[in-house]
């Protein structure tokens, strides 16, 4: 273990400072480049360190200044793709930035989320970057509001935080609808996701208004679905497909819920995209794997993590953040489950 001596002894400043020959608050203006000391002086500390083996105590500095180099990561669920994606490319730009990044996953659930937030401001982190289940705004403000600089992404908290990174949901389920519709159909239902979350109502709003746009000749032939996932998307097809005039397309939420509607389809003997098409929101990396590989709409979620970060790096190092709502384009990537020739 670093910081300790064999006989088990922790290796204090006053240690590195005896062995430089100096005294301890040189030794702390040596290591944090501070005062004016001679090169000399600064060298034999950095030396009687290295030979001790010695860090400076993570937890005193933070004490000094108040800052602990740390920012919380919220998501509802990091076994998903999208968050898996948006971590790595957050935990990058903070890591140039200086900071350490702890995870939360809050498994889709408000308390835990709450609990989460409550956890990582306790440990004194800088920031905070978060995917909300769906917090509203008074509870947030209760729980984190003002106590550190926030920035969302995917979902917000309208009114709060410091900025945030939101995909054009608008823009890619009208893609999903007009392509469909192109293909012929008119009865076209909804995998719906949560509705308490940006993403889960900001889709289904766009679905209806996109839908309207072809009224009467086209009609929506249903909407299931509370929730990000592959069971909910199965249970959500077989209601669906229950109907006595059936949706002859489907167009899913998330990847997951996509997931689902192929398992239902496999269980009662429906072919995609013979009997039903397929299109869905989220081009995952296994989307063209499947079978039939899915027509999905794309979007880069590590940059998403990239420009969130970035955001909150920004409003970190201000005294007075603006805060910035960034939308992130989409686009349809076509492939064989809607009914086009691969």
């Amino acid at each position: 273990m670093r910081n300790r001596l064999r006989n088990g002894h922790v290796v204090t400043l006053a240690d590195v400072a005896r062995r430089a020959g100096v005294s301890a608050s040189t030794a702390s203006r040596a290591l944090n480049g501070r005062g004016e000391l001679s090169d000399h002086t600064r060298a034999a500390v950095a030396d009687a360190a290295r030979a001790l083996q010695f860090q400076p105590s993570q937890l005193a500095r933070s004490l000094r200044t108040s800052t602990t180099n740390t920012v919380g990561f919220v998501v509802p669920d990091v076994s998903s793709p999208f968050y898996a994606a948006a971590l790595k490319g957050a935990q990058t730009t903070l890591h140039d930035a200086g900071y350490r990044t702890l995870l939360m996953d809050c498994e889709q659930s408000a308390e835990r989320e709450i609990e989460a937030l409550q956890t990582l401001l306790a440990h004194r982190v800088d920031g905070l970057l978060i995917s909300t289940v769906g917090l509203g705004r008074a509870r947030f403000e209760e729980v984190a509001g003002g106590r550190v600089p926030c920035v969302f992404f995917d979902s917000s908290i309208v009114g709060s935080g410091d900025g945030s990174v939101i995909l054009d949901n608008h823009a890619g389920i009208e893609l999903l609808v007009d392509h469909l519709v192109g293909h012929g159909h008119r009865r076209i239902g909804l995998l719906a996701g949560s509705p308490a979350e940006t993403s889960g109502f900001e889709r289904r709003a766009a679905f209806e208004t996109a839908m309207a746009q072809y009224a009467p000749g086209v009609t929506i032939a249903g909407v299931a679905g509370r929730e990000w996932n592959l069971r909910e998307g199965r249970q959500a097809t077989l209601d669906l497909l229950g109907h006595h005039e059936p949706p002859t397309a489907l167009v899913a939420s998330s990847v997951e819920l996509a997931l689902g509607a192929m398992l239902a389809c496999r269980e009662l003997g429906v072919r995609i995209p013979g009997e039903l098409a397929l299109a869905t929101f989220d081009d995952a990396y296994f989307a063209e794997l499947l079978d039939p590989p899915l027509t999905a709409v794309a979007y880069q979620p590590r940059e998403v993590g990239e420009t969130a970060a970035s955001l909150l790096v920004e409003a970190m190092a201000d005294d007075e953040p603006g805060g910035r709502d960034l939308r992130f384009d989409v686009r349809l990537i076509v492939r064989g489950s809607c009914g086009c020739a691969e």
